[in-house]
């Protein structure tokens, strides 16, 4: 059977919302899902080159897809570069990209629903821009292990969960290279925990 190394077409089906495509074997490299206006659910993880266990899709393309909440894309390789998900910057809630070979800083403050995100594994990810006009922390976790990140990177994350209001959540940032927070960062974490969040970051 010949390898499936692209997926594409599903612009012909326009009130697809929903979608769930992981675990391909066959080494698919190539993911078009663009105008699909309707799509709210997308799980493209864990797609790997056959007999193996190296991932193998390179290339997700989701442009025009205005209605996405929730995307999956976990243990792929977007090491030439991460997905445009600015489509869905207005609706996207959550996303999974951990061990994607994403590197050097991500600039997530744009999304305006963003409740949480697995950026785990990303092991030269350097740095990740979020807001505190987001809502996140909103009955969903952030995963930042076995990343990168500097310094002023942690305190800032740290900092902007605090302005952002919500509770009772958890932050992971132990691991990898991830630098130990500064003065600032552990006056958030400090903030974060009276709030019920666990907070966890090296030392």
């Amino acid at each position: 059977m010949a390898a499936i190394t692209a997926i594409t077409g599903f612009q012909n089906l326009p009130n697809l919302n929903f979608l769930k495509i992981d675990g391909n074997t066959n080494g698919c490299e190539t993911i078009n899902v663009s105008g699909c206006t309707a799509l709210a659910f997308l799980d493209v993880s864990d797609m790997y080159i056959p007999n193996t266990t190296n991932p193998s899709l390179k290339y997700l393309n989701i442009e025009g897809c205005s209605s996405l909440t929730t995307i999956y894309m976990d243990d792929s390789n977007f090491s030439e570069g991460f997905p445009d998900l600015s489509s869905a910057a207005g609706t996207l809630e959550y996303f999974d990209a951990g061990e994607c070979g994403i590197t050097e800083s991500l600039d997530l403050s744009g999304f305006l629903a963003l409740k949480g995100f697995d950026l785990s594994g990303n092991i030269g990810l350097t740095s990740v821009t979020i807001s505190n006009a987001q809502p996140l922390g909103d009955a969903q976790n952030i995963y930042l292990g076995n990343c990168a990140l500097t310094e002023t990177a942690v305190n800032n994350i740290l900092v902007a969960l605090v302005g952002a209001g919500f509770g009772n959540q958890y932050i992971d940032l132990l691991g990898g290279t991830n630098a130990v927070p500064g003065a600032e960062g552990l006056a958030a974490k400090s903030d974060l925990e009276l709030k019920a969040w666990t907070v966890d970051v090296n030392s």
